[in-house]
């Protein structure tokens, strides 16, 4: 039975969903399994909105170490020292790192123990993501150029993940999995959305409320869509930093009645149940989980081309893709979504199928199980 330590630094969001699924998978494969970062991933936050049942037994088999996302050298100096000792203790066969913070102390930790493979799974490569200054993006590449000597392979949540990640580190190490989920269960949908639905279409976006996630771009797009179907409703899923200065912005477009921000929710797929087009405004992404929820309860998409969303959503086919930041585009789209309630069907009847072939919790589980004893029986790729 070969031990794996899964070592991550976000507990909730896509990359906790993950962690705790593969947490999971493992233990069911027959791995021992253990988990390591700040507190044990979330379920709580899960697109599904049920606790998951290995969410006790992730309790039992978590490890504490507390890691802040934010740069810091003198802390980051001292979660690696507890780092080494705690893979001193648990002696893995394996480590698998999810996120940048945990990547980097993880591969770092190579330099104490150098026999241990490490595997590191970006879920969005940091370089890649939204910047105010060019100079921190050059930093965060060269940092993962550093780092790729101590990584056995990056395993890529996309195609997409995969070029950058063969960008910073050699290409014969680079495998692809894409995230997978459970088909949706039956959800109650969510009764204030459904309330909504009796003033108009109910157009929802689930996301974070901070800087890269281009709810403002989604915001700026409203206007044109109500001058075309005044009754529309729109409904933000999520909180963050930027919620004030949204909903200030929404306001400030006369939108503001129309406009619904939610916060956080307990049962997300209940809300995309009570709605009628799904939009994800997002600046960059890897490959969100939550175009394969919308695409899983039958949801027409309208999403951002960026990261891995193309290589699930078939522009014209199973969803509609746009330029990210372009707020026109959006809106024409909305639009023509909204004109259109045959489109609608058919670009979420063609999404229901899709993820429920090519996305599944399943097949992800057997693959990062398949990189798993390639690299443990001493696979090419080194």
């Amino acid at each position: 039975m070969s031990r794996v330590l899964l070592v991550h630094q976000p507990i909730d969001g896509g990359v906790g969903r993950h962690v705790l699924d593969l947490f999971e998978g493992l233990t069911e494969r027959g791995y021992e399994a253990l988990l390591c970062g700040p507190a044990v991933p979330s379920a709580s936050l899960l697109v599904t909105g049920q606790p998951s049942p290995s969410t006790a037994a992730a309790a039992e088999r978590h490890v504490p170490l507390a890691m802040e996302r934010a740069i810091s050298p003198r802390a980051d100096t001292v979660v690696l020292a507890r780092y080494t000792g705690i893979v001193r203790a648990v002696k893995p066969d394996l480590i698998h790192a999810h996120s940048s913070k945990a990547g980097a102390i993880a591969r770092l930790g190579k330099l104490v123990h150098p026999r241990i493979p490490v595997l590191y799974t970006p879920h969005g490569y940091a370089f890649a993501g939204f910047f105010d200054r060019e100079r921190e993006r050059l930093a965060y590449r060269e940092a993962e150029r550093a780092l790729s000597p101590f990584t056995r392979r990056v395993i890529a949540v996309c195609r997409a993940e995969a070029r950058l990640a063969a960008s910073v580190c050699p290409a014969r190490r680079v495998r692809v999995v894409y995230n997978g989920i459970e088909a949706a269960g039956g959800r109650t949908p969510d009764g204030r959305v459904r309330a909504l639905s009796s003033r108009g279409t109910v157009v929802c976006s689930v996301t974070q409320l901070r800087p890269g996630k281009g709810v403002e771009t989604l915001i700026d797009a409203m206007p044109e869509v109500a001058a075309r179907h005044p009754d529309v409703q729109l409904v933000i899923v999520g909180d963050g930093p930027m919620r004030s200065a949204l909903q200030g912005r929404a306001e400030n477009h006369g939108i503001g009645a129309a406009v619904h921000f939610l916060g956080e929710h307990t049962d997300p797929e209940a809300v995309l149940r009570a709605s009628d087009v799904f939009v994800l405004p997002s600046w960059a992404e890897s490959f969100p989980y939550v175009i394969l929820e919308a695409m899983s309860v039958g949801l027409p998409i309208l999403a951002s081309d960026v990261g891995g969303i193309a290589e699930a959503i078939d522009d014209g086919e199973s969803g509609l893709l746009v330029a990210a930041r372009d707020h026109a585009a959006i809106a024409r789209g909305l639009v023509s979504l909204l004109d259109d309630p045959g489109l609608r069907a058919r670009l979420a009847d063609s999404a229901r199928a899709v993820v429920s072939h090519r996305f599944t919790r399943a097949g992800m589980i057997a693959q990062l199980a398949d990189v798993y004893e390639e690299v443990l029986c001493g696979g090419s790729g080194k």
